[in-house]
């Protein structure tokens, strides 16, 4: 059972990497960051579940609020990005500059 979620993390990680590469869209790059925290996240519990270990409970917390964050600025600059140019698309965030 632990090498299954560790693998599962490790593809949820790799998903998220592909979508960050990929760079089509605002949204692709923000669920590309998501997906790469909660494969972190999984590993993470994974090893605090093993170790029973309180660094990775903290650890997971503080990963917990970053993701919020992140979150929370991206959908902001997704809306303005949305607002002034009427698009999602990755090259128009030069115009929020002005």
């Amino acid at each position: 059972m632990f090498w299954i979620l560790i693998y599962s993390a490790l593809l949820i990680s790799s998903l998220g990497v592909f979508m960050l590469l990929s760079k089509k869209h605002i949204l692709s790059l923000l669920i590309g960051i998501e997906l790469i925290l909660n494969g972190i996240n999984l590993i993470f519990i994974v090893l605090a579940k093993s170790h029973q270990t309180y660094l990775a409970d903290i650890l997971i917390m503080f990963i917990l609020v970053i993701t919020a964050c992140e979150v929370a600025v991206g959908l902001a600059i997704f809306i303005l990005n949305q607002r002034l140019n009427k698009t999602i698309d990755i090259g128009d965030l030069k115009t929020l500059k002005d």
